[in-house]
């Protein structure tokens, strides 16, 4: 991902997102430049169909929705999926799979073998299908977890 693709970025977010969540093109170039190594576009037919944000982070605790300013904490122990979405027409072909294996097989090459998320909109269903299981959480987490909708619920994968 490059900062070129960050209108493709909003207008797929755009598409996927209730508006009460959507984060603005200074957030995106905020997580964009602060690791560039965990953040890819997904492609069909020269059309930009997807992307995925991942920041490396500390395990328990998230990155705020639409901040201005990211930086890599000193202590990240873990890759944290921010935000992957892929617009309905390119879904049910493989292009969120693709997608995240290209951040799995990132997070092992940089040595993070845990990888965090927050799953919203009902998405933890999808989430589990690839391994991942809820977390329990301290209220100060829940708290956090309220910015991203009612049914956000932070989500792990520990891999080999």
């Amino acid at each position: 991902m490059s900062l070129s693709d960050l209108p493709e970025v909003s207008r797929i977010q755009r598409e996927c997102y209730d508006e009460s969540i959507l984060e603005s093109v200074d957030s995106f170039s905020a997580k964009l430049s602060a690791s560039p190594d965990f953040c890819f576009m997904a492609v069909q037919e020269e059309q930009v169909v997807g992307y995925v944000v991942s920041l490396p982070w500390v395990f328990g605790k998230i990155p705020d929705l639409d901040s201005a300013e990211y930086f890599e904490p000193s202590n990240a122990d873990s890759l944290c999926i921010h935000d992957m979405a892929v617009t309905p027409t390119a879904r049910k072909v493989g292009t969120a799979k693709q997608m995240l294996d290209t951040v799995l097989d990132s997070a092992k090459h940089k040595g993070y073998k845990r990888i965090f998320l927050v799953a919203i909109q009902g998405a933890s269903s999808y989430w589990m299908r690839h391994g991942f299981k809820v977390v329990n959480v301290g209220e100060s987490l829940k708290r956090d977890l309220s910015a991203y909708g009612q049914e956000a619920v932070c989500m792990a994968k520990t891999e080999d």
